[in-house]
């Protein structure tokens, strides 16, 4: 009994030793095509799914300096179809694991998106955390071909500027798995960042900036980057960016860094209507004065901050307002807020939310304080 003791221990050793010496499932790199990113398109030809998928170089392996890539495309009248037959052409299995970017056109957006994510957010192989977008441009593809411009792999770049987009908040931060959560979720609309080329001097860059709105899976609007830094502010998503502000002639003049903000949604009934109150209190540093005479001479610290104030009321409203009356969307969730605030009040209006927002009363107050003025408290004075 004690040798069969043994022999079983030393069995069990040895199959231990095995199953933790390597990766059962590890695969050479060459072996592999990994995706960055791909663009979903409406192929002309035949109305199929077109999808373009940039892939990472791997040729000359470890040795290489910086990763090449590659771009792909096939169309399919399903996604899954279209991923599998790309094995053909690569003679390689597609590893989704680094995959950074969705592009989606325009054309797709509208007709609806979930015949081109369910597939994404489905499939065991793919993550969650790829950030989406809806091209600004004709086609998604174009926007991904500018790395043969760039010389740089496509999706990483657009990936790294959304890491970065809350020192400018001029487009909203979308990961997959929020913008399907937002599709499932009554009183709060998706909405994507836009992606466009833009063109200075001939060159060509991608410039992430406005707002794809959405209702249901259909894309049914858009904002431009001022009025999505509004939608920021009302849904408490700003961390960073720049107010800028016109002097008391109207003059742009001055530019507030932004601090901090905090944003407070209130529901509540008022004569009989569902309102809406929004509390903004923004915290800034006055980091530029586009004015010899700078802000000591007729003006003050608290003529900037109120006016500063005044101009973020307006311009919540306005987006507010152009949302209610032209999509019907409730990209600020308002219907989330008063779900959790005021159930008994959701209750009765969660069956036609959409009519209920755009029947909204929305009142806005807020605050700019200007905590600073950087480096210096005066302007700069040109010499006698």
């Amino acid at each position: 009994m004690r040798t069969l003791r043994r022999v079983l221990s030393v069995l069990v050793s040895v199959l231990l030793l095995f199953s933790i010496s390597g990766c059962w499932n590890y695969t050479e790199v060459d072996d592999m095509s990994i995706v960055a990113g791909v663009a979903i398109d409406k192929n002309k030809a035949d109305g199929k799914l077109l999808l373009t998928v940039e892939l990472v170089d791997t040729n000359g392996g470890l040795d290489k300096t910086q990763a090449g890539f590659k771009m792909i495309s096939l169309s399919g009248d399903t996604m899954f179809e279209i991923v599998r037959n790309i094995i053909s052409i690569t003679g390689k299995k597609l590893f989704w694991s680094h995959a950074k970017a969705i592009i989606v056109s325009e054309e797709v957006a509208r007709e609806g998106l979930i015949k081109a994510i369910d597939w994404y957010s489905r499939d065991t192989e793919t993550r969650s955390d790829v950030f989406i977008f809806v091209s600004g441009e004709k086609t998604a593809r174009e926007v991904l071909n500018l790395n043969s411009t760039t010389q740089a792999i496509m999706s990483f770049e657009l990936a790294q500027m959304m890491r970065d987009e809350k020192y400018i908040s001029s487009a909203p931060t979308v990961e997959i798995w929020d913008f399907i959560d937002k599709l499932e979720t009554l009183g709060n609309n998706a909405v994507a960042p836009i992606v466009n080329i833009h063109v200075k001097n001939g060159q060509k860059n991608e410039r992430v900036e406005g707002t794809a709105v959405f209702v249901e899976d259909r894309m049914v609007g858009k904002l431009d980057g001022d009025e999505t830094k509004s939608m920021l502010f009302v849904k408490n998503l700003i961390t960073g960016g720049v107010l800028d502000i016109e002097d008391k002639h109207g003059t742009p003049s001055y530019s507030l860094e932004i601090i901090s903000n905090q944003t407070k949604l209130k529901p509540r009934m008022a004569g009989g209507r569902l309102q809406m109150q929004i509390e903004t209190m923004t915290q800034t540093g006055l980091d530029e004065v586009m004015t010899v005479e700078g802000f000591m001479k007729g003006e003050t610290i608290q003529d900037i901050e109120k006016r500063a104030s005044e101009r973020m009321e307006a311009d919540i409203l306005a987006v507010i307002h152009k949302v209610q009356q032209e999509y019907d969307a409730d990209i600020f969730a308002f219907g989330e807020n008063v779900h959790e605030n005021q159930p008994k009040i959701w209750a009765k209006v969660k069956a036609h939310w959409p009519e209920a927002f755009a029947d909204l009363d929305v009142t806005v107050s807020s605050k700019v304080e200007i905590q600073s003025s950087a480096k210096t408290t005066r302007a700069i004075r040109l010499g006698d």
